[in-house]
């Protein structure tokens, strides 16, 4: 991921130029009204506000998007923020050379700090992995090909709310214990802030907060007294979540940004919740298997995971899938499923982890693995790809992902039908999709080895 900022990149456009001008606001004004923040003539951030910024209830400008990455991140932002600013005094040789402005710096100074997010959430990754499947040596080498794969690469070095909600999400599972020993209510409200931080970092995450807050009341059910910690602390963040809401926008939890859809019928509802799903894994733009065909081999790990431990297994379905409902729900999320423009499957990425902490199980089976070295071989090209070309990573609009086309070329990425709808192609290319990813399921685990 350094190798990838020393490139040229877009970490410094999007989504993330507002949450870092948000994050300003609160390093240096102490608030969060963004009009200086957008006007100031002295500013490094130069972007518009645009639809990110709107007058609140009280007709102060205030971010539409979710305030608790500026506020965990505001310290790191305030130390890059004043570093950047200093670049005017720095060797103009070096400047010209490096092609350097204060932005540049900026941007490059928060893209540094989510790397060094993304290798902790590695560690974390690592230590689960080898901890669920008992197999140390190829969780170690599967945690390499799974940072250095999309999403991860994709995603870990630029200033936006998946990385963390990663972090925080697997941290929360991993300690979901922690509430049966010792210091039950310390460690319970701990883990209780942690996981409310989750909503404040993104409404979209409320699905692993339900679903986190069920695993852990479940664990404790016997002695319910247990959960008080837990309880506390989730209910100290959902108050502050929804003081917030008010204060700036006058409703507990929407804004007009963030708010329900209209009910399309059933049908209509089914439908749509279907074809986000297909194109979160699929489509051609933002699709995850064709940025990562590496997630091939996550319903065989599944599977080999469901032998050894249901209860582990059936935890992992449910936080999955928790989240999932609300963002393939065309009602909760009126936005879509492809996260603008943004690397592919960005909405996958505070799961991804739970989709393949299994996956050595897969390796230490020892069976077929000409399969995984296929799919392996397949990743290091579109990997060593993308580490050179990280400008490629970056789509939307029409058409398939810069990627895609340049590494299958542009007649045979335009056969791949964009997921927008359940249209008779893209019906045909789910199926063979489909039939691809049972079969290389049904080889891995057929004949593997207890």
């Amino acid at each position: 991921m350094i190798g990838q900022i020393a490139h040229g990149n877009y970490a410094g456009s999007g989504d993330a130029v507002h949450y870092m001008v948000a994050a300003h606001s609160v390093a240096f004004d102490r608030d969060f009204d963004l009009a200086n923040d957008y006007s100031d003539p002295s500013r490094i951030i130069r972007d518009p506000a645009g639809p990110h910024a709107r007058p609140g209830v009280d007709g102060v400008v205030r971010p539409v998007h979710d305030v608790g990455l500026p506020i965990v991140a505001a310290p790191v932002v305030a130390l890059a923020y004043a570093t950047a600013g200093t670049v005017n005094r720095w060797p103009e040789t070096l400047v010209r050379r490096a092609k350097l402005n204060p932005f540049i710096v900026l941007r490059q100074l928060l893209s540094l700090a989510m790397i060094a997010a993304t290798i902790a959430l590695a560690l974390l990754f690592f230590d689960a992995s080898a901890a669920l499947t008992g197999q140390r040596t190829w969780a170690f080498v599967w945690t390499l090909a799974w940072a250095l794969s999309p999403p991860i690469l994709t995603h870990g070095y630029v200033f936006l709310t998946e990385i963390p909600s990663a972090i925080i999400a697997l941290f929360v599972f991993v300690r979901r214990d922690g509430l049966r020993g010792g210091h039950a209510t310390t460690h319970g409200v701990l883990l209780g802030l942690l996981t409310g931080l989750l909503f404040l970092i993104h409404v979209r995450n409320i699905g692993l907060v339900l679903a986190l807050a069920a695993l852990i009341v479940w664990r404790v059910r016997q002695t319910p007294v247990r959960a008080i910690g837990y309880a506390a602390g989730l209910a100290v963040m959902a108050a502050v979540k929804v003081a917030i809401n008010l204060r700036f926008w006058g409703a507990p939890l929407t804004n007009p940004h963030e708010h329900l859809g209209a009910w399309p019928g059933i049908a209509a509802l089914l439908s749509q919740s279907a074809t986000s799903l297909a194109g979160l894994l699929l489509d051609a733009r933002h699709g995850l298997l064709l940025a990562a065909p590496i997630f091939l081999l996550a319903p065989a790990a599944w599977i080999l995971l469901k032998r050894q431990s249901r209860t582990t297994a059936y935890e992992l379905l449910v936080v999955m899938a928790a989240y999932l409902v609300f963002v393939i729900n065309p009602v909760t999320n009126i936005h879509g499923w492809r996260g603008g423009w943004s690397p592919a499957a960005r909405f996958l990425v505070p799961i991804v982890a739970f989709a393949s902490l299994a996956v050595p199980a897969v390796f230490a089976a020892r069976v077929r693995m000409r399969i995984g070295v296929v799919i392996i071989g397949a990743q290091l090209i579109v990997s060593a790809y993308l580490w050179g070309h990280p400008m490629q990573q970056w789509s939307e609009g029409p058409g398939p992902a810069p990627f895609v086309q340049a590494l299958v070329g542009p007649s045979a990425a335009a056969r791949i039908p964009p997921v927008e709808q359940l249209s008779g192609p893209v019906l045909a290319y789910l199926g063979i999709a489909m039939l691809i990813t049972t079969g290389v399921t049904v080889m891995l685990v057929r004949k593997a080895r207890a």
